[in-house]
C-alpha cells in the first residue's frame, strides 16, 4: 500500500506542476495579446540621406535633414504662384492646411488680406533654394524634442505680365513642431508653426545689384 501511495502522491504532484506550467503559459499568452492589441499600428521611422556610416533612429525621432526637408517643401508651396496670386495664393493655403498650425494658417490669411490690399498678388511667384546655401546641420536648430527651426536661405522671384517686378534672395526662419492630430491627412506627423523671427533680406539680389549699378551709372554722369 506504501508503494502505491507514493506512486499516487507524485503523480499529483507531477499533474501539479504541469497545472501550475500551464497557468503560466496561459497568463503569459494573455499578456502578450494585451501587449500586441495596444502596439501601434504605423511606426515613424526618419532614415537619413546618407547611411554610409550606418545610423541608429529611435521611434518617432526626426533626423535634422528630413525636418528640414518637410519645411522647405511646404513652404515652397505657399510661394508657389503659377499664374496669379489672387487665386493661387489663397488655394495653396486651403491646400497644405493640414501641414500648418491653426495660429500659422491665421497669420498666412491675414498676410493674403494684406497683400491683397496693397495689390501685391496680381502676379506670379516662384521660390528656389539659394544653390550655393543647401542644407547643412547648422540649419537646423532643435528647440525641443517636438519642435526645431529651420533656416532657409531662398531666391523670391515675382513676375508681371512677363516682367520681373521682384528677385530677391530672403532668409527665413520658421518653426517647425511635431503635430500628430491627423495621420489621415498628414502622414509626416508635422507642422509648421511660423516665422521663428522676422525674414531677413539678404545681399546679392538682383534687384540689389540694378540698383547699384543704376546709381553706379548717376553718378558717373
Amino acid at each position: 500500500m506504501s508503494k502505491i501511495k507514493k506512486a499516487l502522491d507524485g503523480q499529483n504532484a507531477h499533474i501539479l506542476s504541469l497545472r501550475i506550467f500551464i497557468g503560466v503559459l496561459a497568463l503569459s499568452l494573455m499578456l502578450t495579446i494585451i501587449g500586441w492589441q495596444s502596439a501601434p499600428d504605423h511606426i515613424k521611422i526618419d532614415i537619413p540621406p546618407d547611411l554610409r556610416s550606418g545610423s541608429t533612429r529611435g521611434i518617432d525621432e526626426r533626423h535634422p535633414f528630413n525636418i528640414y526637408a518637410f519645411g522647405y517643401y511646404i513652404f515652397q508651396q505657399l510661394n508657389n504662384w503659377a499664374v496669379e496670386g489672387i487665386d493661387d495664393y489663397k488655394a495653396q493655403i486651403h491646400r497644405v492646411s493640414c501641414y500648418v498650425t491653426p495660429r500659422f494658417k491665421g497669420e498666412l490669411e491675414r498676410d493674403y488680406d494684406k497683400r491683397l490690399k496693397n495689390h501685391e498678388l496680381n502676379r506670379t511667384r516662384a521660390m528656389q533654394e539659394m544653390p550655393e546655401r543647401p542644407y547643412s546641420e547648422k540649419r537646423v536648430y532643435t528647440e525641443s524634442g517636438d519642435s526645431w527651426v529651420a533656416y532657409y536661405d531662398v531666391n523670391i522671384k515675382e513676375t508681371f505680365r512677363s516682367e520681373i517686378v521682384k528677385d530677391i534672395f530672403v532668409r527665413y526662419p520658421i518653426r517647425i513642431v511635431r503635430w500628430d492630430v491627423d495621420p489621415e491627412c498628414n502622414l509626416w506627423g508635422l507642422a509648421l508653426d511660423g516665422f521663428y523671427k522676422r525674414p531677413k533680406r539678404l545681399e546679392g539680389s538682383q534687384q540689389d545689384n540694378f540698383a547699384s549699378k543704376n546709381s553706379d551709372e548717376v553718378a558717373s554722369r
